[in-house]
C-alpha cells in the first residue's frame, strides 16, 4: 500500500501548503473553521488540507479512501500517515473514546486524531 496523498509538514509557511496543495488541483477551498482558516483540494481519492495559525500550517487532515475495504487496510493507512509525521516507534497510542482514536508522538511534538467512523486523520501540534 502506498499513499497517494502529499505530504504536508506541521509548521511550514502558509505559502509553502499552498503550493502542496496546487500539486493535487488548483481549485482550492478555503473556509472558516472554529475561528481557523482551513485549506482543502480533493481528488478522486481523496482530500486533504491544513489549517492556518499565525501564518505557519498548524494542523493538516486527510480524508484518505485508501484501505477503507478493510480494517486491516485501514490500520496500514494509519500506520503509513503516523511515520509521515515521525518514527513509528515514538508513537503511543492514547485514549479511544468511541468516536475518536487518540496517537501521540512527544519527541515530534505531534498529535493525530483519528476520527474512527469517518476515517478521517488530522494531525496537530501539541502544545500549540
Amino acid at each position: 500500500m502506498k499513499l497517494n496523498s502529499p505530504h504536508i509538514p506541521l509548521g511550514i509557511t502558509f505559502e509553502d501548503g499552498l503550493a502542496i496543495l496546487n500539486t493535487v488541483s488548483t481549485a482550492i477551498e478555503r473556509f472558516e473553521k472554529d475561528n481557523e482558516d482551513f485549506y482543502q483540494v480533493s481528488s478522486n481519492e481523496f482530500s486533504c488540507g491544513f489549517y492556518v495559525k499565525n501564518g505557519f500550517v498548524s494542523s493538516t487532515w486527510y480524508d484518505d479512501s485508501l484501505g477503507r475495504d478493510s480494517e486491516e487496510g485501514i490500520n496500514l493507512k494509519v500506520t503509513l500517515y503516523l511515520q509521515r509525521y515521525g518514527d513509528i516507534s515514538d508513537w503511543e497510542e492514547g485514549i479511544n473514546n468511541g468516536w475518536i482514536q487518540f496517537f501521540s508522538n512527544k519527541k515530534s511534538g505531534i498529535g493525530l486524531a483519528y476520527g474512527l467512523h469517518k476515517d478521517v486523520i488530522r494531525f496537530n501540534q501539541i502544545g500549540k
